[in-house]
């Protein structure tokens, strides 16, 4: 029995995994644990070693081995029926299965799909499916959105009241993203990535390049002035796999011996230090933790206003952003950037300054307050 005698479920498949979400997940784990609530975490991956003890009590869902597009389908059954059973006196919902106090969005996968494909998604199966039933049937007191740009798509697009939709944007990491860290790891990363003088201007993301618009980047890139280029490189930082079409392209481009490729990993903040220039062309970005990181970590960042992170932003610059990208108005923030180390240091501050109270426990302590009024 734990000291309140209150036990939480905290659900999402990948729980343990690389990511953004899964760093809130677990920030939220051990905040809710240090108030003395008993805290499971439900979900695929919680015996990789990514759930530590202070988290709280890992309770895996087996995996379906077959039949592997029903996948989204068999964890949201299962996950449900262990919380039916679970007796627990909250569940928080991370958009994986069906029934949940609050819920927390992390993605529009249909307004994601209509902005990269131009077309609207097939809604019968995957993961959409589960949002469409939870969004429809309101399975929640309160769905908290990553930005306002997530809330407006689902006030619109389901037609849920705002006053359900609370916007709580991620917070970052302060002790492992911050300026103080940037003469620890510049020189040696840079080393490492043998990029000399180079201004590095880096995308640094999960993986889903095309959502992220890698291809814009490389467009833009490839279209500098021969001095900018020569000036600069390229770093990308994510999953490989689905990075061969954009090698390619970057071949195509003439490009490619101006790029370095890099696995994801669970230490950003070594390449976000090594970086002059974060870039961040995608197509939409319900929030973007990775901009917010680099704004932490004192980098300038090259966007539009299709990226949730900016609405952090003062109003001014963020207005001096596109409403979208492509290659032309990237093309235009990179070869400003990578011109002027002045006007890179004079964005890179103003970027840190208004990011620097959006801390993980400042969103923990929104989010507790959106908890609270949902029952907890």
């Amino acid at each position: 029995m734990t000291a309140n005698g209150k036990r939480i479920a905290i659900v999402f498949r990948g729980i343990g995994d690389i990511g953004g979400t899964n760093n809130t997940i677990a920030d939220h784990a051990r905040h809710l644990r240090a108030l003395g609530y008993g805290v499971d975490l439900i979900g695929e991956k919680v015996n990789k070693g990514g759930v530590t003890a202070d988290m709280g009590r890992p309770v895996k869902v087996s995996r379906l081995s077959l039949l592997k597009h029903h996948k989204w389908r068999w964890f949201a059954a299962r996950a449900q029926r262990t919380i039916n059973a679970g007796g627990y006196h909250f569940v928080a919902g991370h958009g994986h299965h069906y029934r949940q106090h609050v819920l927390s969005m992390h993605n529009c996968l249909h307004l994601a799909h209509e902005q990269v494909y131009g077309r609207a998604l097939h809604a019968r199966g995957g993961l959409v499916e589960i949002h469409d039933q939870i969004l429809a049937e309101r399975s929640f007191e309160f769905c908290i959105c990553n930005s306002r740009l997530m809330r407006d798509d689902l006030a619109r697009r389901y037609g849920i009241d705002e006053q359900r939709l609370p916007v709580i944007y991620p917070g970052y990491r302060l002790a492992q993203f911050n300026v103080e860290d940037r003469a620890r790891y510049r020189s040696s990363v840079r080393e490492e990535l043998a990029c000399g003088t180079a201004v590095l201007i880096g995308l640094v993301t999960s993986a889903d390049y095309r959502k992220r618009g890698l291809d814009i980047l490389l467009e833009a890139y490839a279209g500098l002035d021969a001095r900018l280029q020569q000036q600069s490189l390229l770093l990308v930082l994510g999953k490989q796999g689905g990075s061969g079409p954009f090698v390619e392209a970057a071949r195509a481009l003439g490009i490619a011996d101006r790029i370095r490729f890099v696995a994801h990993t669970r230490v950003p903040e070594r390449y976000f230090h090594a970086l002059d220039i974060c870039a961040h062309p995608a197509r939409i970005e319900e929030f973007g933790q990775s901009v917010q990181e680099a704004m932490a970590c004192g980098v300038p960042v090259v966007a539009s206003r299709r990226v949730g992170a900016t609405e952090l932003l003062p109003s001014e610059l963020r207005d001096e952003l596109p409403a979208a990208p492509d290659a032309a108005n990237i093309r235009a923030q990179l070869a400003t950037l990578i011109a002027s180390r002045e006007v890179r240091d004079t964005r890179a501050e103003r970027a840190r300054a208004a990011v620097q109270h959006n801390t993980e426990q400042a969103n923990f302590e929104q989010t507790l307050a959106v908890y609270r009024r949902a029952g907890l």
